[in-house]
């Protein structure tokens, strides 16, 4: 009795210092964490969103430069806007705990969508997560949080990315929801994003300062009891298969003394390296297919687009970028973007220098067919210097 006397106490102390709002003060700082619960190999109980308005899941490492020109580290779940215009509801697929709620502000809109959320999410000890665009939260949550911004108490930041204007208001809260629990609406503007984090996973980057909110991403679909995990990984790729099939994606290329892998430009500046980013990696949609991500590399006519190419073993064409080493050779790429009926006029070299660091060119021959050993066409003064 000793114990809840001192808790109606301290309740009650709570509700006379801070009003009307005492309640959730105490709701806040009082309710368990779920840093502290031990975890289960299945914590998804239930699906994340409305899957009769599901058309398709975007696996790992999806790459979209310059916003993501490194293998994007979450997933994407989109809706048929044309027939669902309000998208769908979003769902808690598990017991957790909501750590954080982020109103996010995008200047100019990005597309029909100039205002969303991200709900921040611990499921265990070691399991952690978020869903990005959020259009709207539940009533339930909005009424919890209430309104945003620094006279709020929330942490406020703003920056520039790819010429458009972020603005987070970041509200700390500890809020206990159940597996089926309606958080909200997503997908007004095609899809939202579902981020997972497993500390016990650990990946390999070669330059850990470019990869370090990168860490520890897993598959949010491996996390699914096995009936839902299995309807979930038949969604992946919709439109467009994932092979093989049930890929999921990846995120770490990174292989030492290697060309495969993320590189950022030796010289650039700005909020993020992933602007002036380079990735040699594979295709997110086929892991057998190579895939040059590349962002702001000073050749507008280039920039900011993704070329793929079918790798060989041999040879200087299309080697697989893991085959590519310091061996002062340069390599050439045949891109299937770059074909123009059975003809190719464009080619990317590529030529590593150091351990850490790799030499790339364009060449466009203004409809000229490619010459059978492009590798001669290579000037190390044409081309862009890449570290990592």
């Amino acid at each position: 009795m000793k114990k809840v006397s001192k808790i109606i106490v301290i309740l009650t102390t709570i509700m006379v210092t801070f009003g009307t709002s005492g309640f959730l003060v105490y709701y806040f700082v009082f309710k368990d964490n779920a840093s502290t619960i031990p975890c289960v190999e299945r914590p998804f109980t239930h699906y994340p969103v409305n899957m009769t308005r599901l058309t398709s899941l975007v696996p790992l490492g999806n790459l979209n430069p310059p916003d993501h020109t490194y293998p994007t580290d979450h997933m994407y779940f989109f809706a048929d806007t044309l027939t669902y215009p309000d998208g769908f509801e979003i769902y808690a697929p598990g017991n957790m705990t909501i750590s954080y709620i982020r109103k996010v502000t995008y200047d100019p809109p990005q597309g029909v969508i100039s205002t969303d959320f991200t709900i921040d999410f611990d499921v265990c000890k070691h399991v952690s997560g978020s869903l990005g665009h959020v259009n709207n939260l539940s009533a339930y949550l909005l009424d919890l949080v209430g309104e945003f911004g620094e006279e709020y108490g929330d942490e406020v930041w703003s920056y520039s990315f790819a010429g458009r204007t972020y603005t987070s208001y970041r509200k700390r809260v500890n809020v206990n929801v159940f597996g089926g629990d309606v958080l909200g609406r997503a997908a007004m503007g095609g899809g939202y994003d579902f981020w997972l984090k497993d500390d016990r996973v650990e990946l390999y980057w070669i330059n850990n300062d470019i990869s370090e909110y990168f860490q520890h991403t897993v598959c949010p679909l491996d996390y699914f009891i096995d009936d839902l995990k299995t309807i979930l990984h038949a969604a992946l790729g919709g439109w467009i298969p994932v092979d093989p099939p049930g890929y999921c994606g990846k995120i770490d290329f990174d292989i030492p003394n290697t060309a495969q892998g993320i590189w950022q430009k030796d010289v650039w500046s700005g909020d993020s390296v992933e602007e002036f980013g380079l990735a040699l990696v594979y295709s997110n949609f086929n892991a057998s297919k190579g895939a040059f991500s590349i962002a702001d590399a000073g050749n507008s006519t280039w920039d900011k687009n993704v070329y793929h190419f079918t790798p060989t073993n041999s040879g200087f064409m299309n080697r697989n970028f893991s085959q590519v080493t310091n061996d002062g050779n340069v390599y050439y790429y045949l891109c299937e973007e770059f074909k123009i009926g059975m003809i190719y006029t464009k080619v990317i070299l590529i030529k590593m220098t150091a351990e850490r660091e790799l030499y790339l060119q364009f060449v466009d021959q203004d409809g000229v067919e490619i010459p059978a050993d492009p590798t001669a066409l290579y000037n190390q003064v044409l081309a862009v210097k890449y570290i990592r």
